[in-house]
């Protein structure tokens, strides 16, 4: 009896015995053909030697081996798992089982299979970078950064493990210490260009743009065919605002994989930032025609669709509910009975990417402020991790505050869902940072858009739309899927910043001699017929000057366009004033050097009006029948000014050369203005609120009756 068989029947174990000589032949050939990458050959074989000896352990996992090699994982945890049963203390059965189990998503069986295949074989540094990646799909970054540390513990030389490490500190916040390890990695292998992409990445979170693009132009050196590099690369370059170059690397992107739909979609926005409006629409197209169920893309488009004068309201509702077609799909079950009570206490919810420095952070302010806390109990759903001090002025005037940045439709619907929400409001419609297809789950029994957006979201799930009647008057309702609902008032509440400037003494042309007219308005919204206009107004008064403001007016490549197009329409550069972007109250500050604010069309202001306004800068307006074109409008009939909306081109002209011709008129609004704007109904949150209130009240009664609230079927 040699050694091991006397260990065995000390333990109790049966010993292992040798095959018989025909099944270790055809076992040994059926390796042989295993490791020549013959893997039908070697299955066949396999299956020979347990025909004859059923309970053959090793070619029950050889065979598990292959179902795993040609990704038929179900087979291939049948298979092992019957070896493990025969001999449940070999760890590479339990390290082979875990990854097929891994692939077929069974994450919690492939953590358990990893655990005891560890704790027959502990020091195995390959297993626990493998189990660390288990961890880190289930979310579980910090169990999974320990794990990765376990591996490189017993392996040094594991760049892998090291660069799992960095993701997942990465991921879970560790910025500095994901930037280490992937510095770590490139110490060692300087021409590892994975790490040099992801150091980029784990830079460019960080806000260290200028490193990033030198980490992701390394690893294009290393890697010049990784679409994906070129992609982040333009996306750092376009957070720099260096547009064209922007472009140029997104487009090799798209050149390398021609059916990376982002890629088109990323391309496509910074097209139209760089003022390359009919490049960014064919981009725009591109991206849909390659992935039209891309929700991102979908609304990127539609919202682009607003910026197109040539594109009529039909155009755009049609585009809007072939998103509705796509995405609504409700799912989540109702928490809330058929018929509720009308009078209880309601629990409110808004959602929104934009709960900062931003128009929609603004214009909620005033309102959380202001809400009755005796029949609102106010929920905020935050999808933006970035945060300011708006947004924690918007977290102190909320009851209750949630992140869903990060978290699935599916998940941030059922957390929605859970808090038994009753009305639940969109203040994003299709612009970025959106959650529709979160409202397409319907997650409450009533669904509502509102303040961010401009326009219908085509979801048949988004029960209202809340306007006012100068935005969308009485008859204009069929451009939209919802229900329209008109406040009272303007459909906007302005709340001024505190840190706001005075308004000079004196309007600008009394210590320069000549006006100067403005806008702060997105270059986006610059048609050729804009500029075409404001060229007649500067036309219109000899020595004239225009100042245009916008962060993406840093850029050359926007600045030379534009000149470029007033110099066609007569216009020569020293008459304009390209400035880019600086902190809110010095931008407000600069309404100093403005006499008369223009707005563009169709696309008006929204709260670059107001801010005009506040500051004692006259804004002259263009409207047409489009709730975009109507934004600045609303403001001026709050405030008794609709002297300064213009019915037609020439008016518009007319408007503006009459108030550049009275100077005493500039200083009088200069002075005025802000007094007038401060006592107006725009300003007076508390009666903006209970009108708000007093719609999201009838909303609500209408519902607990039972009452047809689907806007689709209200307009058929």
């Amino acid at each position: 009896m040699n050694r091991k068989d006397r260990r065995a029947q000390k333990t109790g174990e049966r010993p292992r015995q040798q095959p018989p000589a025909p099944v270790q032949g055809l076992f040994e050939e059926a390796v042989r053909r295993h490791q020549a990458g013959h893997l039908a050959d070697a299955d066949a074989l396999y299956r020979q030697v347990l025909a004859m000896d059923s309970r053959h352990v090793d070619s029950l996992y050889l065979r598990g081996m292959i179902a795993a090699q040609v990704g038929r994982h179900d087979v291939a945890v049948a298979l092992i798992g019957e070896a493990t049963k025969i001999n449940a203390k070999l760890a590479p059965f339990h390290f082979t089982l875990g990854a097929s189990f891994r692939a077929l998503g069974r994450l919690e069986d492939a953590v358990a299979a990893f655990r005891r295949g560890l704790d027959l074989q502990p020091h195995d540094g390959a297993a626990h970078n493998q189990l660390g990646i288990t961890l880190a799909q289930q979310g579980r970054l910090d169990a999974a950064i320990a794990a990765f540390g376990k591996a490189i513990a017993l392996d040094r030389n594991d760049m892998d493990a090291y660069l799992n490490l960095g993701t997942a500190q990465h991921r879970s916040g560790r910025r500095e210490e994901a930037e280490a390890s992937f510095r770590t990695v490139i110490a060692r292998h300087p021409d590892h260009a994975a790490a040099h992409n992801n150091l980029g990445t784990v830079q460019k979170s960080l806000g260290k743009l200028d490193d990033a693009v030198a980490s992701f132009r390394s690893a294009i050196t290393l890697n010049p065919t990784d679409a994906a590099m070129h992609f982040n690369l333009g996306n750092t370059l376009h957070d720099q605002l260096t547009l064209d170059d922007a472009a140029a690397s997104l487009g090799r992107a798209t050149l390398l994989d021609p059916t990376y739909a982002e890629a088109h979609n990323n391309l496509a926005i910074a097209l139209k930032d760089a003022w390359r409006l009919d490049e960014a629409a064919a981009s725009y197209r591109t991206a849909l025609d390659l992935a039209p169920n891309h929700a991102e893309a979908f609304s990127a488009y539609l919202a682009f669709l607003h910026y197109r004068p040539e594109l009529g309201g039909e155009h755009i509702l049609a585009e809007s509910r072939r998103f509705g077609e796509i995405f609504d799909r409700p799912s989540m079950p109702q928490r809330h009975p058929t018929l509720g009570d009308p009078h209880r206490r309601l629990r409110v919810g808004y959602v929104s990417g934009d709960l900062r420095h931003h128009p929609v952070g603004y214009f909620l302010a005033s309102v959380l402020d202001n809400h009755d806390r005796a029949t609102i109990d106010v929920f905020c759903y935050s999808n933006n991790s970035r945060t300011d001090d708006i947004t924690a002025r918007l977290r102190s005037g909320s009851d209750h505050w949630r992140s869903i940045a990060g978290l699935s439709d599916d998940e941030a619907a059922k957390a929605i869902a859970d808090d038994g929400i009753d009305i639940l409001v969109d203040l994003a419609g299709h612009t970025a940072l959106n959650r529709l297809p979160v409202f397409a789950r319907r997650p409450a029994p009533v669904q509502v858009s509102w303040l961010g957006y401009w326009g219908t979201t085509g979801l048949k799930t988004m029960d209202y739309l809340l306007s006012d009647a100068i935005t969308v008057p009485p008859g204009n309702e069929t451009g939209y899927s919802e229900r329209i609902v008109r406040l009272p008032g303007n459909r906007f509440c302005y709340a001024p910043p505190a840190d706001a400037p005075r308004p000079a003494d004196e309007p600008p042309v009394l210590r320069c001699g000549h006006v100067t007219f403005g806008s702060f308005n997105n270059p986006d919204k610059l048609t050729r017929d804009v500029v075409s206009l404001w060229a007649a107004v500067l036309q219109a008064v000899p020595g004239a000057r225009l100042l245009l403001k916008w962060s993406t007016l840093a850029d050359a490549g926007v600045r030379r366009r534009l000149t470029a197009a007033f110099e066609t329409a007569g216009i020569e550069a020293n008459r304009l004033i390209l400035r880019g972007k600086s902190p809110h109250a010095a931008m407000l500050a600069e309404y100093d050097d403005i006499d008369i604010a223009l707005d563009p069309f169709p696309f008006s202001g929204g709260l670059t009006s107001c801010e005009a306004l506040w500051m004692g800068v006259p804004v002259v307006t263009l409207p047409d029948t489009r709730a975009s074109s109507r934004q600045t409008l609303g403001f001026l009939h709050a405030l008794d000014l609709t002297e300064w909306a213009a019915t037609s081109p020439t008016d518009y002209v007319r408007i503006a050369a009459a108030l550049a011709a009275d100077r005493t008129r500039l200083r009088n609004l200069r002075q005025n203005l802000r007094p007038r704007l401060a006592a107006s109904p725009l300003c007076d949150g508390p009666t903006f609120t209970r009108g708000l209130e007093e719609a999201y009240r009838e909303m609500w009664r209408q519902w607990c009756e039972g009452e047809t609230i689907a806007g689709q079927e209200a307009h058929q």
